[in-house]
């Protein structure tokens, strides 16, 4: 929330629980409204099978009571020659059988494209806004959540609502009219008979409780087990050069048996219950169809019921268990959708750590930023920065010197607004940060971070990342300001050639040197590096340094850096010393050598390490102070 310097997403407040249909309705409702005519026609349609259902076995009727018994149904009004009877009850019988198997057909095809259609969309729209969510999400949320059970929500869990919005609570509908009109006809035909159809209902209640509860559990059981074994799948491949390196590979897979070994054994779990509960649903439904058939029998010997309406009454008394089982099967796929709905709602109802104000206004910057006792802290952990004052003129270059853990990468996440400070105020040109639009702050920021994230599309497109409309000349102008024109023509189509992901088709250097590009393109009154040429080999570090000195050589930006490196140090107008989450000094690489202080002492310790060949393990170590704070 904003303001209040954590990084935790918060549900909204609520003074008692709701249900998970109202907490859904928030969110489904906006979705199926727009398409409220596709709903009815396919609920139309699945009216329209019930209806046809419901007099298929009447052709039977037919048959048993009027033509096998010699007795005609056709009106006097039909003028049917005498002695022809019997073939023209034939084609009437024919006729409404081929009649209804067609109204059928068409209904059926109606239902299921109309229902697929339908829940496409609601997975469509689900996923969008479950997807522009996340990313709206802080990174608190991001950094405590697992990627797998990210993905699984977006895919898996959206499946599972989408199947229950429709077909499930459709097809449920449509059962539940099924058996109601099965037994309105029953009793209609015969009462007595009609009950003795339902003495299995008080042995079907419970059972329908009992594996539907059994179920639910073992299906957000297998969810969650599944969003683990996703977990495990992604985190190795996304390290597979380091699990490689090690020879890990059997630690990983001993990993992915283990939670694949628990995902089959849940999922067995599952497929054990469902089985049960179908099968239960049949046994109980044979009772009840060898009850009526034998109670119809000694009917039909006493006289008092028609051999044909028997035919019926076993039709109906059959097929109402069919919906019944539906009905069981349906209501373990609602038990699925009900927890993937869950697990989709849990996201969707938390609160953004960071929002904007509803009063905020677009921001024009030209890079005056200030610190006003500035406190901040991660959720509940031991404050980061304390009390933290300084001022930053236009186009001024101030680094921003500590022992790791100190706070350094955490002002230029505060900065970029990816967390609220505790305490205190941050200002950009004069306005606090909190009353400027977020996506027009964002837009007015450049960043190249110590590991340059590329996507799997075209050198040119990574460079235009932060700024499309930029002309083929700009593009031109920052790949060779930041030296990427350098390696271009070893690259097959050159500025059309796809990286890999995350570039991995390219070097460290040669991704730093994109990221720089893109950094110059957006040419932003704002610009932030933090460690850009950590892990770089000397010769890419050589021309990442050269890059990076062009770029910050624009005076008009102004440019905040967390390196190593001391002669990108020593270029800084200013240099800010943070000790503990303190500002412990400031001032020109010169004024603080002659203070004698904290940097004078980091710097001598530099200076012993580089000596030594060591590198420069102090002044920016080339590890964040905060991983969370990457901006």
């Amino acid at each position: 929330m904003s303001g209040n310097g954590s990084d935790k997403e918060t549900p909204p407040p609520s003074r008692r629980p709701r249900s998970l249909l109202r907490r859904a309705s928030r969110f489904l409702l906006p979705i199926l409204l727009p398409r409220w005519t596709l709903l009815f026609v396919a609920a139309m349609a699945l009216l329209s099978t019930v209806i046809v259902e419901l007099f298929k076995p009447w052709p039977l009727k037919l048959v048993f009571d009027y033509l096998l018994a010699k007795k005609t149904f056709l009106p006097e009004w039909v003028g049917v020659p005498a002695g022809s009877e019997a073939t023209w009850m034939l084609v009437v019988i024919c006729a409404m059988t081929l009649g209804l198997a067609a109204l059928a057909a068409l209904a059926s095809y109606v239902k299921e494209f109309k229902l697929q259609r339908l829940g496409e969309e609601i997975a469509f729209e689900l996923r969008v806004a479950l997807f522009s969510h996340l990313q709206r999400l802080g990174l608190g949320f991001h950094d405590s959540s697992r990627l797998g059970d990210i993905i699984t929500r977006v895919t898996e869990d959206t499946r599972s609502v989408r199947d229950m919005a429709t077909t499930s609570l459709l097809q449920t509908s449509a059962a539940i009219v099924t058996i109601i009109s099965f037994l309105v006809m029953m009793l209609i035909m015969d009462w007595q008979l009609a009950l003795v159809g339902l003495i299995t209902v008080p042995i079907l209640l419970p059972a329908v409780y009992y594996y539907r509860g059994q179920i639910e559990r073992a299906s957000r059981k297998r969810r969650d087990r599944e969003s683990e074994l996703t977990s495990v799948t992604q985190e190795t491949i996304s390290s597979i050069r380091l699990v490689q390196t090690l020879g890990s590979q059997d630690k990983q897979r001993r990993a992915f048996d283990r939670e694949s070994s628990k995902s089959a054994q849940i999922g067995l779990e599952v497929a054990r219950l469902e089985a049960a509960y179908m099968r239960t649903m049949d046994f109980i439904g044979a009772i009840g169809t060898c009850a009526v058939i034998c109670l119809g029998v000694h009917r039909v010997w006493a006289g008092s019921l028609m051999a044909g309406d028997l035919v019926v009454f076993t039709y109906y008394v059959k097929n109402m268990f069919g919906p019944m089982r539906d009905l069981a099967k349906q209501s373990a796929k609602i038990a699925k959708g009900k927890v993937g709905l869950e697990r989709v709602i849990e996201v969707l109802e938390l609160e953004p750590a960071v929002v904007q104000s509803p009063h905020a206004h677009k921001a024009r910057l030209i890079g005056r930023i200030a610190f006003e006792k500035v406190n901040f802290a991660y959720k509940q952990e031991q404050a980061t920065l304390h009390d933290v004052s300084f001022a930053v003129e236009p186009g001024q270059v101030v680094a921003l010197v500590g022992h790791s853990g100190a706070g350094k990468s955490t002002i230029l996440s505060l900065i970029s607004r990816l967390y609220d400070p505790s305490t205190g105020r941050i200002l950009l040109d004069g306005h606090d940060l909190k009353d400027l639009e977020l996506d027009s702050l964002r837009e007015q920021i450049s960043v190249v971070l110590q590991e340059s994230i590329l996507f799997q599309t075209s050198i040119r497109e990574n460079i235009l990342y932060g700024r499309s409309d930029a002309t083929d000349e700009q593009l031109t102008d920052a790949a060779a300001a930041a030296g990427v024109d350098q390696f271009l023509d070893r690259l097959p189509n050159g500025y059309d050639t796809v990286v890999g992901p995350r570039g991995a088709t390219l070097s460290g250097g040669e991704r730093q040197r994109v990221a720089i590009a893109r950094a110059i393109v957006r040419n932003a009154p704002i610009l932030i590096l933090d460690e850009p040429t950590t892990g770089l080999d000397a010769k890419s570090e050589q021309l990442v340094m050269r890059a990076l000195t062009q770029l910050m050589a624009n005076r008009t930006r102004t440019t905040l850096m967390v390196s190593h490196k001391l002669s990108l140090i020593e270029r800084a107008d200013k240099i800010l010393v943070l000790d503990g989450g303190r500002l412990a000094e400031s001032g020109t690489h010169a004024e603080l050598l002659q203070a004698g202080g904290l940097y004078a002492k980091l710097r001598a310790a530099a200076n012993d390490a580089t000596a030594l060949g060591n590198g420069s393990p102090l002044i920016g170590s080339g590890q964040l102070d905060e991983p969370r704070a990457t901006p």
